[in-house]
C-alpha cells in the first residue's frame, strides 16, 4: 500500500502543472468554439495529433532500441550468449543453473520452475535451425534426468525443426521470443547498461 502511494507521489511530482495546463486548454477551447467553430475544429484536429505524433515517435525509439539489442547479441561468442540469457529465465520466474564445460554444441543451461526440470540450449546462428541440432540435444534429455528440452536462438528455426519439436515436446525460442523476454527484462532497464554488465561479467 505505502508502495503505491509512492508511485502516486512520484507521478504528481513529475507532471505537477498537468491538471493546470488541461483546465487552461479547455477553458481557451470553449471561448475558442463560442468565437468561432471552424477555428474550433482546426485547432482541435492540431491538438489531437500531439498524442498521435507522440506516440509514433515512441514506437520509432523502442524499434531502435530492438534492433540495437539484436545487433548486440548477433555479435557475442556462444559464452556471451549463454550468460545473457541466464537472467532473462531468471526474470520468468525460473532457477538457473550454468552448465561448466559445455562446448556451443552441447547443453548450457538447466533451469527449474514449478516442480519441472528442463535443459536449455543456447543457439547462437546466422542461419536458420537445422532439426538435427533439435535432435542431438534430445538425445542427452535423459543423461540430464530433464523433463523438457529448450532450445534459444538468435535466428529462426527450420520448417522441419519446427514438426520434429512438435513431436518431441521441445520448446522452441526464436528471435522474437527472445525479443519478448528481453522486453519484460528491460522494462525499467535501459538496453546498453544490461548488455554492458552482461559483458563485464563474462570478462570477470
Amino acid at each position: 500500500m505505502q508502495e503505491k502511494k509512492t508511485t502516486m507521489m512520484g507521478k504528481k511530482k513529475r507532471y505537477p502543472f498537468l491538471p493546470t495546463l488541461l483546465f487552461v486548454i479547455t477553458f481557451y477551447m470553449v471561448q475558442l468554439f463560442q468565437y468561432n467553430v471552424t477555428v474550433f475544429f482546426i485547432v482541435l484536429g492540431l491538438l489531437g495529433s500531439i498524442p498521435l505524433s507522440w506516440y509514433g515517435w515512441k514506437q520509432l525509439k523502442i524499434a531502435e532500441q530492438r534492433l540495437s539489442s539484436a545487433r548486440e547479441i548477433d555479435g557475442m561468442t556462444h559464452h556471451q550468449f549463454t550468460l545473457f540469457l541466464k537472467p532473462l529465465f531468471q526474470k520468468q520466474g525460473y532457477s538457473v543453473t550454468k552448465v561448466k564445460h559445455s562446448n556451443e554444441h552441447g547443453v548450457h543451461l538447466i533451469v527449474r520452475k514449478r516442480g519441472i526440470k528442463a535443459i536449455v540450449h543456447a543457439k547462437l546462428s546466422q542461419n536458420e535451425v537445422q532439426a538435427k541440432t533439435l535432435r542431438d540435444i534430445n538425445y542427452v534429455k535423459e543423461q540430464y534426468k530433464a523433463n523438457q528440452v529448450i532450445v534459444v536462438t538468435n535466428h529462426l528455426f527450420t520448417k522441419e525443426a519446427g514438426q520434429y519439436a512438435t513431436a518431441n515436446k521441445i520448446i522452441l525460442m526464436d528471435h522474437n521470443t527472445l525479443d519478448a523476454m528481453i522486453q519484460v527484462f528491460m522494462k525499467k532497464r535501459k538496453n546498453h547498461r544490461f548488455i554492458d554488465r552482461v559483458r563485464s561479467a563474462w570478462l570477470d
